[in-house]
This record gives structure tokens, C-alpha cells and sequence, in this order.
């Protein structure tokens, strides 16, 4: 079995560092879901530098750091849209009259992703025995051909979801479960690492899967959990396609400091989430958290609720509060189905911005009221995940509820 590693996360060229820009932590994400194009990587590196040289004039110049607040201040009460953040990245043919955008919408229950385990590395990845009391992910031995003969369906259901695979297919010497304890599994790996990338595709494109039995070339009756499925298309979407990501904001690389840690702008955030929940029906990502760890999850609902007016020198402006909810992971991973059921797990964000508009009500932008959490930005899939090749018996093992 030949398997690709991409578990790493993107690191920024070298010339970017620049004393004050770091490479982002390994995040629950594969590599593909970067910043797009070589020359926005070269910008970027450009402004690192220019960060970099503002900060030593500030330190060294108190009257121009005076000066430098006065200035930012002013000039962020207009807040449009970079190239990083235009929404026409996602959909060129968007509505951007806030008259004609849903002020709450929610995609239909049957359509709302689903919950489901990050598989953290740190717990072993999909190597990782969910359903057995000990929840191992590391350091057990796999059983040999002769010891599956013997074990009973419950003792079978116990293995982890890579043990399943290769025994599905009849494979005692576990190739898959080699490779994720070679390359995935970690035992010193942050909290965040895993892959929430591969589970929030899935999620977003597959109806939740139930439970299923595959009789393996021996005869043998494997026994697949809900979770199980899940774990291995979501390892599928991660590692072993090529997603084509649409990125609309930027991924925060550094402690902090310049554009890359704006986040979203607000205004592209209220015409996506009306577009695509409201208008469109659909589903799409978030990295929600700030700050250097990421935390992808599918969007699935949101409210706005204008609060008034506000003062800005775009023609029109109001200040708007907003809730969006997105699918969450689960803590404990599960046998049966969670959708529809009190197991399914989501959250919110509460967010407070000023959205500009001009003179004939189209959002161009806005800016953030309040600190905390924005998210990073927001993606989407533009390839399907396939079950071919070495995981081509995922399309009979993946039976929709």
C-alpha cells in the first residue's frame, strides 16, 4: 500500500521570518488548505519585513507611535475588503444588497453536517480503539490472522477504525494502521493537531453513515461503526484528495502583528454566511478560532440582528450582531448515527461589527467592534472526495442513513 504524507502544515518561506513572523503551528489540517498563489506568499513575505521595520520605528520613536494610533484609527472606520477577503472568491455571482440578504437562516436538519471525532494525533489518529474500555491509540499489538478467526463480533467491533480497514480486506499485516502509527500518530502532538479538515469535507459533503458489516475473503464479519466510517473518510479527505480549497481570509503566522491577524473582514463574513446558508443552502468551513491554532468546523446556521446606525465615512453603515453556528466535534465517538439525535454536538460565536455599505445599500466591507472570536477565514471544497485506489472499498463500507 502506497500512502502520501501530508500531515504537515504549510511553513511560510524562510525570508518571511524576519525576527517577527513565525511558521503557523501544525494544526488539525493537511497541508492543502494553504494561502493561495506564489504571489501572494512573496507579499506576504514583503510585508513581514515592512512589519518588521514599523515595529522598530515605533519602539524607537514614541512621537511616531502616537502618531501611528491617531492615524490606524482613523483610517479603520473605512474598512473595504482586501484581495484576500473579496467574497467573490467563493461565488462570483453573490448578492450584495443587505435588503436582500436573510437576516437568520439554517440549513435543513437532513443537510447539516455531522459530528464526529478530529481523530487527534496524540490519541492515535484513526489507530486510535474508540470503542474498547481503554480507548487505546498507541503501543497495543494487532491480532494475527489466526487470533481473528477466533475472536467474537464484539471483540471485533473493539478494534480501531485502520485495523477494521485492513482487516476488511483481508490484510493481517495492517499496512493502513502501520502507516497512520509511522506517520500520523503522535503521542507529543498539540491538543489541536489531527484532521478536522478532512472531517469537516466529509461532513459536508456525505450524509452521516451508519453502522455496517463487511465479510472480509476469509469469511470473517468486520464490524464498522458509524464513527468508524467517519474516521476513515474523514482520513480520505485529509490526506488523500485533493480538496481544491477556496480560501477567503488569511491564516494568522504570526504573534499577532499585521494584516494577517485581522482575521475575516466582518462585511465579507455577513455576505458569505448570507449567501451560502441563506440564499444557497449550503454548508462550508471556518477556521473559528484566532490566533495560530486551527480549529476547522462546517457552518451550518446564522442570525444578525441590527442594532442601529453607525458612524463610519462609508456612506451607510450599521452595526450588527451575529450569532454563527457551526457542527462541533465529539468528545466520545459513537456507534450509531448522531444527527437528529441529543449526541450531535455544535456551538456558536457571538460577533460584533460594523458593516459599510455605499450609496445603494451593497455591503463593501466593515470592520470589527469587539475582540475575541473572529474567525481566521472561511473555505470551501471545489473537489469531491473519491474512494479510489488503496481505499476504494470505502464505496461499499460508506451506506448513507
Amino acid at each position: 500500500m502506497v500512502l502520501t504524507d501530508s500531515s504537515q502544515r504549510h511553513v511560510d518561506p524562510p525570508l518571511m521570518v524576519d525576527l517577527l513572523t513565525v511558521a503557523r503551528s501544525n494544526g488539525c489540517a493537511s497541508s492543502q488548505l494553504l494561502d493561495d498563489g506564489f504571489a501572494r506568499r512573496n507579499l506576504e513575505i514583503s510585508s513581514g519585513k515592512l512589519y518588521f521595520r514599523v515595529i522598530g520605528i515605533l519602539i524607537m520613536k514614541p512621537a511616531f507611535l502616537l502618531a501611528s494610533i491617531i492615524f490606524f484609527q482613523t483610517f479603520a472606520i473605512a474598512d473595504s475588503w482586501d484581495i484576500y477577503n473579496n467574497p467573490s472568491k467563493f461565488d462570483s455571482n453573490y448578492e450584495y444588497h443587505f435588503q436582500k440578504l436573510p437576516l437568520a437562516s439554517s440549513l435543513s436538519p437532513q443537510n447539516i453536517p455531522w459530528s464526529e471525532s478530529y481523530w487527534p494525533r496524540n490519541k492515535g489518529s484513526i489507530n486510535q480503539r474508540w470503542n474498547s474500555p481503554k480507548k487505546e491509540g498507541f503501543d497495543y499489538i494487532s491480532p494475527s490472522r489466526n487470533q481473528v478467526l477466533s475472536m467474537s463480533y464484539a471483540e471485533l467491533s473493539r478494534l480501531s477504525p485502520a485495523e477494521k480497514f485492513d482487516l476488511a480486506q483481508g490484510f493481517y499485516h495492517y499496512p493502513l494502521s502501520g502507516y497512520v502509527a509511522r506517520v500520523n500518530a503522535k503521542k507529543n502532538a498539540k491538543d489541536f493537531e489531527g484532521i478536522c479538515d478532512g472531517w469537516t469535507a466529509s461532513a459536508i459533503q456525505f450524509k452521516e453513515p451508519k453502522p455496517v458489516d463487511i465479510v472480509n475473503p476469509d469469511g470473517i464479519t468486520i464490524p464498522f461503526g458509524s464513527s468508524d466510517v467517519k474516521a476513515l473518510i474523514s482520513y480520505v479527505g485529509a490526506f488523500h484528495t485533493n480538496l481544491g480549497p477556496i480560501l477567503v481570509g488569511r491564516y494568522c503566522t504570526t504573534f499577532g502583528f499585521g494584516a494577517r491577524c485581522d482575521d475575516i473582514n466582518p462585511g465579507t463574513l455577513h455576505v458569505i454566511l448570507a449567501n451560502e446558508i441563506g440564499l444557497k443552502q449550503q454548508a462550508f468551513a471556518a477556521d473559528v478560532e484566532i490566533g495560530r491554532e486551527t480549529w476547522n468546523q462546517p457552518i451550518f446556521a446564522y442570525e444578525f440582528e441590527v442594532k442601529g446606525s453607525a458612524l463610519s465615512s462609508a456612506p451607510n453603515a450599521l452595526r450588527i450582531h451575529a450569532k454563527m453556528h457551526y457542527t462541533d466535534e465529539l468528545e466520545i465517538s459513537e456507534w450509531q448515527p448522531v444527527t437528529g439525535t441529543d449526541k450531535f454536538v455544535s456551538a456558536f460565536h457571538e460577533l460584533d461589527y460594523i458593516l459599510e455599505l455605499d450609496y445603494s445599500g451593497r455591503i463593501t466591507g466593515g470592520y470589527w467592534i469587539t475582540t475575541g472570536k473572529h474567525p481566521d477565514l472561511f473555505w470551501k471544497p471545489t473537489k469531491p472526495i473519491q474512494f479510489q485506489g488503496d481505499f476504494a472499498l470505502l464505496n461499499k463500507i460508506y451506506q448513507p442513513i
